[in-house]
């Protein structure tokens, strides 16, 4: 025979069981838990959107065929000021152009970097060999390069980078068909 104690003992436990059934039925009710799930998901939208920014502006081919310059501006503008406020406003991207000459006409930079010296347009694009011409009319062929980051027919700005080098690399200047050198082509 069983005693009521334990059938009452059984009867409490199953009625505990429905209650936490039944509290887990309910819709979240937790304020702390809200906050915390809101800010992950603002969170998560920013860093797509700064993502997909960095993306595009690491493509240029993507960022013609999606944005215009305007709407991109904006956008960078609206994410800097908004989400990523501790950056400051005018940021320099560049650092002054400085190539050292070894001899004839090879040269080394301050790092491993060759950087368009001006405003231009790629107009060849070798295995280790690209040719710019300048806004001033001037072209300049960069040889002995590794790791090309240009394509042909692209605009590029002055400090953009144009390739990587090993040791030292080659430049040749030509304006209007003749040879100048560096010096010169500085003085344009």
């Amino acid at each position: 025979m069983i005693s009521y104690d334990v059938i009452g003992d059984y009867m409490s436990d199953l009625d505990d069981v429905r209650k936490r059934i039944e509290k887990r039925k309910r819709p979240l009710n937790d304020h702390n838990f809200k906050k915390l799930y809101n800010g992950m998901v603002r969170l998560m939208v920013m860093m797509i959107v700064v993502l997909g920014s960095l993306i595009v502006l690491k493509n240029p081919e993507l960022e013609q065929k999606i944005f215009n310059q305007k709407y991109l501006q904006q956008l960078i503008t609206f994410v800097s000021q908004s989400v990523l406020d501790f950056l400051p406003e005018d940021v320099k991207v560049s650092q002054e152009l400085q190539y050292t000459l070894i001899k004839d006409d090879y040269y080394k930079g301050t790092g491993n970097q060759v950087l368009a010296m001006n405003n231009g347009k790629v107009i060849d694009v070798k295995k280790q060999q690209v040719t710019i011409l300048d806004e001033n009319g001037t072209e300049i062929t960069f040889s002995k390069l590794k790791d090309i980051q240009v394509k042909t027919f692209q605009k590029i700005k002055q400090g953009d980078t144009i390739a990587l080098y090993q040791q030292k690399f080659k430049m040749i200047f030509e304006y209007l068909g003749k040879q100048i050198t560096y010096q010169e082509y500085l003085g344009m």
